[in-house]
């Protein structure tokens, strides 16, 4: 899948899961070893059914973008 295509891009929604997830638990990261060590600590809480799911969503994404016609969908 093209990175220039966020929608196609199943890593992009690991980044949002873990941007959310770190801003929900500790909002006030200042520093870069505090941030380093949440995202660690986020990639680690990450199961198999995660990826799972996301490789699994791969067909209805693409076909979304194909009915969309390469509109941004709600991937």
């Amino acid at each position: 899948w093209p990175a220039q295509l966020p929608d196609l891009n199943p890593i992009e929604n690991l980044w949002r899961k873990m941007k959310y997830r770190i801003g929900q638990r500790n909002p006030s990261i200042t520093k870069k070893d505090q941030l380093i060590k949440a995202l660690q600590e986020e990639c680690d809480r990450f199961t198999p059914d995660d990826f799972r799911r996301l490789i699994e969503s791969m067909p209805r994404r693409v076909i979304e973008c194909i009915k969309r016609k390469g509109v941004s969908t709600h991937y």
